[in-house]
């Protein structure tokens, strides 16, 4: 039998423990859309599914904050509060239920996109801008066969507007046949490079079984401007709401 000498056990042991404790969230058993919240050198407490509220990492924050959103929306699937320093995130995931919504052209992308900038700008009562440094606004990027939207946005509030915690983004369009998952990560402008790299880590645990043609996703195809993706705009509005109310919450349990 061959053993192995202490000090190389407990490195081993080190390096494996962080995977054993990362716990993946069924984010929407529909779907069986799956996440893991855990981040790098931060601290994520989740709101939502309740079951999964608890520990250090919840500290200040009520539980029952976690049972549902304002209004009971069932269509805000979770809500976690990541804390990496001073820096704070409320990532929210939001499900759109529509025939066929998953399926989405460009066209369809930019038509949403769109009405989702005038529909956060007269929320906010200020200009929301793109914040990707090339020329089309958003980019598509495949995670375990999949196809997903990335777009980033900042809104141009006045340092001393506390919705100004949470009024820049980074969000992630997470397609299925009939219903559009929305991962939304809201911060500050200011650390909203940060915030790429909390969507990186979460979005590379992603699980989702495939139900749409991921090779004409994104593609061009005009017939497609007939789809209204209009219904979906009210739940992202909802996630401005439910990032403010997070934030201020976090502030309290400092």
């Amino acid at each position: 039998m061959l053993f192995m000498n202490p000090p190389l056990l407990i490195l081993l042991v080190a390096l494996v423990a962080p995977v054993a404790l990362a716990e993946p969230v069924t984010v929407n058993p529909e779907t069986q859309l799956t996440l893991d919240f855990t981040v790098k050198d931060a601290t994520s407490c989740i709101l939502r599914p309740e079951q999964h509220y608890g520990g250090e990492a919840c500290a200040g924050i009520p539980k029952k904050d976690a049972s549902d959103p304002p209004g009971g929306d069932q269509g805000v699937r979770a809500l976690a509060i990541v804390r990496q320093g001073e820096q704070v995130f409320v990532l929210t995931v939001a499900s759109v239920k529509r025939p066929g919504i998953g399926q989405m052209y460009e066209q369809n992308i930019q038509g949403f996109l769109e009405g989702t900038r005038k529909r956060l700008t007269e929320d906010f009562g200020a200009t929301v801008r793109d914040a990707a440094a090339s020329e089309r606004a958003y980019t598509l990027q495949k995670v375990g066969g999949v196809p997903v939207v990335r777009w980033e946005y900042t809104t141009e509030l006045p340092e001393d507007d506390e919705r100004a915690h949470t009024a820049s983004a980074v969000v992630y369009l997470i397609p299925s046949r009939d219903t559009l998952d929305i991962l939304s990560i809201n911060t500050h402008r200011r650390n909203l490079e940060a915030a790429r790299s909390v969507g990186q880590q979460v979005m590379s645990t992603l699980r989702l079984p495939l139900t749409i043609d991921a090779e004409k996703f994104g593609g061009d195809m005009s017939f497609a401007l007939g789809k209204d993706m209009a219904s979906g705009l009210v739940f992202l509005a909802l996630v401005i709401g439910l990032a403010v109310a997070m934030w201020r919450r976090t502030r309290k349990a400092r």
